[in-house]
């Protein structure tokens, strides 16, 4: 299979799984509404398909270094838009919340066979800004969903906008599983070997860097599930409130790119640095959106466009690092591991960082956020910046 082909189709598919992750957010306001929902809820709401994928994230790397790409993200494919469409449909909050949370079970194989297969295909040197392309999938679905979920909302309600992503989950999901995932099992070295997860732990600084990630995924989470609420009580529009958030997701495409081709630098010696650097960048940009919330609509979006630079730019760079610094024949795993870290930490901390809202407001909530990522760019300095080990020939 070409490279560019493979690229292509897992960062489509990708699109399609994270439309109910970051689309529904930005019709936050009126399911809360709908629901009668506090913000801890809606955060709980919200984080039920994130929560789904970050449980299944290790089981789908095993399955796909096991038993291929294609079968596992077929089977995922299914159940994912099974769980969309059946949700559409939900009678309740409650079984709402549980039909989003059967989805992201199944979505969680395309991310990782999506990843795994991309490291098959690419050399080292390209690697990070591959994986920097394929995570144009999470912002482009934020893109579309900025306006086309509110527009779906207006138009059919709720149900409109999950139908609408069960059938692009279903055709994107299917077209990668069939045309774009492995179809072998095995990483990047070939072959399967079990009890990989200890190992993975085991690797030099892989803890440092998936504490890295569980510090920097509050934040991001904290931008895609509250941006919306905050600005709109600024008094912005709903219009106003997509266009901010289309910005935010716009900046993220290009900044995950430009980081990764940074990180890409000296054939992969600069991930760590890289990682630092986003870190500061981010801290920076969440300080600047928190003095700019109350300036009018052109001056808050101004403060998420450069909060976004550093905020949503680093994903690629943990699971680069991850498969890298990992066991050479398992990299699926070891990224299903750092994934792991980051959508469970973005389940959980959703609820609690809605809860923080409420009780100190929203500049003193983007500025908590800045402290956070100054944290985690202090831990991501303590890990040394090394050559990886030369892949097998």
């Amino acid at each position: 299979m070409s490279p560019r082909w493979v690229l292509a189709t897992a960062t489509a598919a990708q699109v399609a799984v994270s439309l109910v992750t970051f689309g529904l957010p930005v019709i936050g306001p009126e399911l809360a509404a709908e629901f009668g929902l506090s913000l801890p809820a809606l955060g709980l709401v919200l984080s039920a398909n994130v929560l789904g994928q970050g449980v299944m994230l290790i089981a789908a790397g095993r399955a796909v270094e096991r038993y291929g790409g294609r079968s596992t993200t077929l089977l995922g494919t299914a159940v994912a838009t099974v769980g969309i469409l059946s949700a559409a449909f939900a009678p309740s909050l409650g079984v709402l919340v549980a039909l989003l949370f059967v989805s992201g079970l199944g979505s969680a194989t395309v991310p990782i066979a999506g990843m795994g297969s991309v490291l098959r295909v690419f050399a080292r040197g390209g690697r990070a800004q591959a994986l920097g392309v394929r995570q144009l999938g999470v912002p482009l679905a934020g893109m579309v969903g900025a306006f086309l979920m509110p527009a779906l909302e207006s138009t059919g309600g709720v149900r409109a906008a999950l139908l609408f992503s069960g059938g692009v989950v279903a055709l994107l999901g299917t077209t990668f599983g069939l045309t774009g995932a492995s179809w072998s099992p095995g990483g990047v070295a070939g072959g399967f070997r079990s009890g990989a997860l200890r190992r993975i732990l085991r690797a030099p600084s892989m803890l440092r860097l998936l504490l890295v990630a569980f510090i920097y995924i509050i934040v991001l989470q904290a931008a895609l599930t509250y941006l919306v609420p905050s600005v709109r009580d600024q008094g912005l529009s709903t219009v106003w409130a997509s266009a901010v958030f289309f910005a935010m997701q716009a900046t993220a495409g290009g900044s995950r790119i430009v980081w990764g081709r940074i990180a890409d630098r000296g054939q992969g010696t600069r991930r760590i640095r890289a990682l630092v650097e986003v870190g500061w960048a981010s801290a920076v940009g969440a300080s600047i959106f928190a003095g700019l919330l109350g300036t009018g609509a052109m001056g808050i979006l101004i403060g998420a466009v450069v909060f976004a630079l550093g905020a949503m730019g680093w994903n690629a760079l943990i699971y680069v690092s991850a498969a890298e610094r990992g066991p050479g024949d398992a990299p699926a795993q070891s990224v299903a591991v750092a994934a792991t870290v980051v959508f469970a930490i973005a389940a959980i901390s959703s609820p609690a960082m809605g809860a923080l809202a409420e009780t100190i407001g929203w500049m003193s909530f983007w500025l908590v956020c800045s402290g956070i990522m100054l944290i985690g760019a202090l831990v991501a300095s303590s890990i040394p910046d090394r050559q990886p080990p030369a892949e097998p020939t």
